[in-house]
């Protein structure tokens, strides 16, 4: 279960950081990248919290 929930958290977290950037880079508006840019933070703190969680529970089959 906990496994799964980190998948779905990896997934969630790279589609909406990667969404946001690229809305971020497409669209220069000043106004945009200042709203945008809570979403993409937070989602990036999350991503890198489930990525630590995922290679913490895949430790053993990365060290071989």
């Amino acid at each position: 279960m906990y496994r799964k929930f980190v998948a779905i958290t990896m997934f969630v977290s790279f589609v909406a950081m990667s969404t946001s950037g690229l809305l971020m880079f497409f669209i220069a508006r000043p106004s945009f990248t200042l709203q945008m840019h809570p979403v993409h933070k937070l989602f990036g703190v999350l991503l890198v919290i489930a990525a630590v969680a995922h290679i913490g529970l895949n430790f053993r089959g990365l060290k071989t």
